[in-house]
C-alpha cells in the first residue's frame, strides 16, 4: 500500500484503543505478532510506538511473541545480542526494547516480552527453528492467539508446526542455500555454540489454502489496526485444522506456483514410491 503523507498520523493511544476494541486484544493476553509497519500507515512515533501499544494491550500479565529471524551470515556467525532481525522494523523495534528476551537459535530466533518469556523461549536451541516445542508452538498451546497485522497466513510461521507435527514427507529437507551448514552461535558472554542443520522449515506461499478454510470455518476475526487489515485466530485451532488438512493430504499447504524455487520439488516427494 502507498502511505498518504496528508492523512493524519495514528498515534500510540489510537492504537492502544484499537487493540482492545477493534482487535478484541486483552490484558493478560498471550499475542503471537506477525506484522507489516508499512500497512498501518503513518504512525507517530514509528514502529516503536507500534510495540508500546501492543504492550499496554496484553499488560504485563500478558505475553507477546515476534519472530526475529536472520538469514545465514555469510560467515556462518550468529551474533545472540545484535545480529538484526530480518523480518520487518516493528520486529526489530521489539527485539530491542527493554524486557526483551530472544531465543537462541540461528535462524528462527523468537523475541518474547511479559510473564511468560522465557518460559516460551527457554530450550529454543534443543530443538528446531519451527518445530514441535518451539515458541510459537509453546505458546499455541498455552492458549495463544495470533494477530497478523497487515499481512496474510502467507507470513504465519506457526503453521510450519503442523508440518513438523505430520512430519510431512518434505519436512527437514533443506531447500534454502546457507541452511545446510552447522552455524555458530555467539553469545553475549562469549559462550560459541554449534548448530547442525535441524528440520528446516519450507515454502509457505501455500499458507493461502489454510486461510481460506480457516475462514470457511469462521475461525478468523478480521479487524484493522491503523490503516492495516489484520487477521486474529487461535493457535490452537489454526494448528489443529493444519494437521488435519496434512493428514488429508500432505501437499495442501504447498503452493502451486510451477516457478516456486521449492513446492514443486517438495511436492514431488510426496509421491507415493513406484508411480
Amino acid at each position: 500500500m502507498t502511505t498518504d503523507a496528508s492523512a493524519p498520523a495514528w498515534t500510540e493511544a489510537d492504537l492502544t484503543k484499537q487493540l482492545a476494541t477493534d482487535c478484541a486484544v486483552r490484558p493478560g493476553d498471550i499475542l503471537l505478532v506477525h506484522s507489516s509497519m508499512k500497512s498501518l500507515g503513518r504512525v507517530e512515533g514509528g514502529p516503536q510506538a507500534v510495540v508500546r501499544a501492543l504492550m499496554a494491550a496484553v499488560t504485563e500479565a500478558g505475553t507477546i511473541l515476534v519472530p526475529t529471524y536472520t538469514s545465514p551470515q555469510p560467515d556462518g556467525v550468529f551474533h545472540h545480542a545484535s545480529t538484526p532481525s530480518r523480518t520487518g522494523l516493528i520486529t526489530e523495534a521489539f527485539r530491542t526494547m527493554p524486557g526483551v528476551v530472544r531465543s537462541l537459535h540461528p535462524t528462527h530466533s523468537v523475541s518474547a516480552w511479559g510473564r511468560q518469556a522465557r518460559e516460551f523461549t527457554d530450550g529454543h536451541d534443543r530443538t528446531s527453528g519451527l518445530g514441535a516445542k518451539s515458541p510459537f508452538h509453546k505458546a499455541a498451546l498455552a492458549g495463544g492467539q495470533v494477530l497478523m497485522i497487515g499481512c496474510s497466513m502467507t507470513s504465519c510461521s506457526l503453521v510450519h508446526v503442523s508440518e513438523a507435527i505430520v512430519r510431512t514427507p518434505y519436512f527437514g529437507v533443506v531447500f534454502y542455500p546457507g541452511y545446510e551448514r552447522t552455524l555458530t552461535m555467539a553469545l553475549a558472554d562469549g559462550t560459541r555454540i554449534e548448530v547442525p542443520p535441524k528440520d528446516n522449515p519450507t515454502d509457505s506461499a501455500g499458507f493461502t489454502a489454510l486461510q481460506a478454510e480457516l475462514d470457511r470455518r469462521r475461525l478468523i476475526t478480521h479487524c484493522r489496526l491503523g490503516a492495516a487489515a489484520c487477521l486474529k485466530f487461535s493457535g490452537r485451532e489454526c494448528l489443529a485444522v493444519a494437521v488435519e488438512m496434512l493428514k488429508a493430504d500432505p501437499t495442501a499447504l504447498l503452493c502451486h506456483n510451477e516457478r516456486c524455487a521449492v513446492c514443486p520439488k517438495a511436492r514431488e516427494l510426496c509421491r507415493p514410491t513406484g508411480r
